[in-house]
């Protein structure tokens, strides 16, 4: 099966997160996007890795001009919680 999107590797999403403080990058959020969980070794995280010019064609932003090692790169990335990140797809304005 073909590979249909450029996503950021676990090590990119790690330091996004780490780069903010674990918080929102969106200045008007800026929550904290990690919490507890019952299991006492987890955290509960709430927070993504978002592309700024998404990883796949037809997705929000996409720039065909990207190579696939450009659209995966930390620098087409911001860390922000669920709900920012689901805002800003749903409304790009």
């Amino acid at each position: 099966m073909a590979k249909n999107r450029d996503d950021f590797n676990k090590e990119t999403k790690r330091i996004l997160q780490e780069r903010v403080g674990n918080r929102c990058s969106n200045p008007e959020c800026r929550c904290l996007t990690s919490g507890p969980n019952f299991n006492q070794e987890k955290a509960t995280r709430i927070g993504v890795a978002a592309h700024i010019t998404a990883a796949a064609g037809g997705g929000p932003r996409f720039d065909p001009s990207l190579s696939n090692e450009a659209r995966s790169h930390i620098s087409n990335g911001v860390w922000l919680c669920q709900n920012c990140a689901k805002l800003i797809d749903n409304d790009e304005q």
